[in-house]
């Protein structure tokens, strides 16, 4: 969403101080909060040598948009503070094992609604907060990692956290367990002192516990090969040999920030929109594997699960499903090797053809 405005006022704000800034955000819904100079990317070589090496995977939209990343101001010339704000989405029960229904299958940051249109409405009014401390409008655009901005090196910059060996943005005092908002402004803003670039130490814990070896090397992720990438974004079929590997994930995975030694002492306290979406906990794999594009619609209506579409949704429940023994959806997929879908057609007929 991008809100722009010419403002009557100077874009120097002397009397508006840091505290305000951030208890504003704080007040409109953030964990944390925080102000960031708009400059270019000090990350453009490591953008471009991840990009070279193909581990962006299918998306092909990084590549399209790499020189914007490297510098917001090819989109955005008058940008210069940014608002940070992060959420933390850490919601009971702790152990996944212990959520009820498909709900332990799926990613935290996806269990309540879509947080795209909850931290939208969050940086909205933020900024207004904003101009009213102000005393007139300015110019901004309100961005929630749908835009070409690197959204992680801007919360460091802010103050709120480095950026681990596994890619996440883990805060001053730990806690990965954050999606994060911007507002990009024409305002001169005071600024956050920014984090510490690195306290991951010698800690290999990510690398070492990924299941499909995605993080071949510290702070470099590997999407042909990330559960994550191919629970949502891949559209195909699933390697049969990564699919073995992926544990039994719906959509996304956490096993990085699971095992993350900073996460062990975050205690849960995310927003309710965050709190696990009940329709989750009377569905099961099998269900989820015989929704048809109607009930697919329904059962995910709102909900991030809807990104990967049927063909994603019920390809990943058939492969979960078979990674756990599960007997329900072993039967389910007998039922779908004529799927009119080629991904859901061709796990099926695989799963099958492995069962004997």
């Amino acid at each position: 969403m991008c809100m722009g405005r010419l403002s009557p006022l100077s874009s120097a704000v002397p009397n508006l101080d840091l505290a305000a800034l951030v208890d504003a955000g704080r007040a409109a819904g953030f964990s944390a909060c925080g102000v960031a100079p708009c400059r270019p990317s000090d990350q453009g070589a490591a953008l471009d040598a991840w990009l070279a090496r193909g581990a962006h995977a299918g998306m092909r939209w990084l590549e399209t948009t790499a020189a914007t990343r490297k510098d917001l101001h090819r989109r955005w010339p008058w940008a210069r503070s940014a608002l940070v704000g992060v959420a933390s989405y850490l919601a009971p029960p702790r152990d996944r094992q212990a959520r009820p229904g498909i709900a332990r299958h799926v990613a935290r940051y996806a269990l309540g609604r879509d947080y795209h249109r909850t931290l939208t409405a969050w940086l909205v009014a933020w900024a207004a907060a904003v101009e009213r401390l102000r005393g007139g409008p300015f110019r901004r655009a309100v961005l929630v990692d749908t835009s070409a901005v690197l959204e992680r090196e801007l919360a460091v910059r802010a103050g709120l956290g480095w950026i681990g060996r596994n890619s996440c943005l883990i805060g001053p005092d730990g806690n990965s367990w954050t999606v994060i908002g911007l507002v990009l402004t024409e305002l001169e803003l005071p600024l956050s002192t920014p984090a510490a670039l690195d306290r991951c130490g010698s800690c290999t814990a990510c690398l070492d516990a990924c299941p499909t070896g995605a993080i071949p090397e510290p702070y470099v992720v590997d999407s042909n090969r990330c559960t994550s990438y191919l629970t949502i974004e891949h559209r195909g079929a699933i390697d049969p040999a990564l699919a073995g590997a992926m544990g039994d994930w719906l959509f996304g995975c956490d096993v990085c920030q699971e095992v993350c030694p900073w996460n062990r002492r975050v205690e849960p306290g995310a927003a309710p929109e965050f709190a696990a979406d009940p329709r989750y906990a009377a569905l099961t794999l099998e269900a989820v594997a015989r929704l048809d594009v109607a009930g697919f619609r329904e059962a995910f209506r709102g909900t991030p699960l809807l990104r990967p579409r049927r063909a994603g949704i019920v390809r990943n429940a058939l492969i979960a499903g078979a990674n756990c023994g599960d007997r329900a959806v072993l039967d389910a997929a007998a039922d779908l090797v004529d799927d009119p879908e080629e991904p859901i057609r061709l796990t099926a007929r695989q799963i099958v053809e492995e069962a004997g």
